[in-house]
């Protein structure tokens, strides 16, 4: 499922040939593999919730990147529901279903006006001649690129150290994380389709990256 959300023509997949599918190729694809994944476990019932509410072509480009023609970085509905999840716990956290009146007044009230001021201060509205905090977004960006940026021995090495560091797993957590760490260093590295000029990538990485990242093109740019 996570692979048919990711599918986008623009991005090769990862064969021999670097083949590039078209949108209705992809469709095609993800129907037959999520149909012959319910029929082999003879899952019936499942089949007809997938195909009703995920995979026939009306509500397939609700949520599928293929349906895009450039490839989209966000993903659903993830910005609508984090705004309705705000005003659920921040601004209305005491009441369990709301008048209409209520809702209408906390959004002019408080919700308005909170983003007025979040997008004065993405504009360089505001504090200007004062240097401009990363978002978070971009701070993981950041650690993303100079982590792929390193070698695979450092890079493990890091990883290694940081799950041995952090208090917070217990013993069989951390003993999975670090044999995680360990099959992937012994894991033969293949040969992926990237491309710097189009920014893709055919390794399984770079088509889940929140950030279109992988290694092989921060390492070629």
């Amino acid at each position: 499922f996570r692979v048919h959300l990711h599918q986008h023509p623009s991005i090769p997949i990862n064969d021999t040939a670097g083949t590039m599918l078209s949108s209705d190729e992809i469709h095609r694809r993800a129907v037959q593999d999520i149909y012959n994944f319910c029929f082999e476990r003879d899952l019936s019932q499942v089949w007809a919730y997938l195909w009703n509410r995920w995979y026939t072509p009306k509500q397939w480009i609700l949520w599928a990147r293929a349906a895009c023609d450039a490839i989209p970085r966000l993903k659903t509905t993830m910005i609508v529901e984090s705004l309705w999840r705000q005003i659920k716990r921040r601004d209305l956290p005491q009441f369990n279903r709301p008048r209409l009146d209520l809702v209408t007044h906390v959004m002019l009230k408080f919700l308005l006006p909170r983003i007025n001021r979040k997008v004065a201060y993405l504009q360089d509205h505001r504090r200007l001649g004062r240097p401009k905090a990363l978002a978070p977004w971009q701070s993981s960006f950041a650690q993303d690129w100079r982590s792929m940026s390193k070698p695979n021995e450092l890079r493990s090495m890091e990883q290694e150290l940081a799950c041995l560091k952090d208090t917070s797993r217990k013993g069989s957590a951390r003993a999975e994380r670090l044999a995680d760490i360990e099959a992937e260093r012994d894991r033969p590295r293949g040969k992926y389709h990237t491309s710097v000029e189009r920014w893709t990538c055919s390794c399984p990485s770079y088509l889940i990256s929140r950030f279109l990242l992988c290694k092989h093109l921060v390492r070629e740019a």
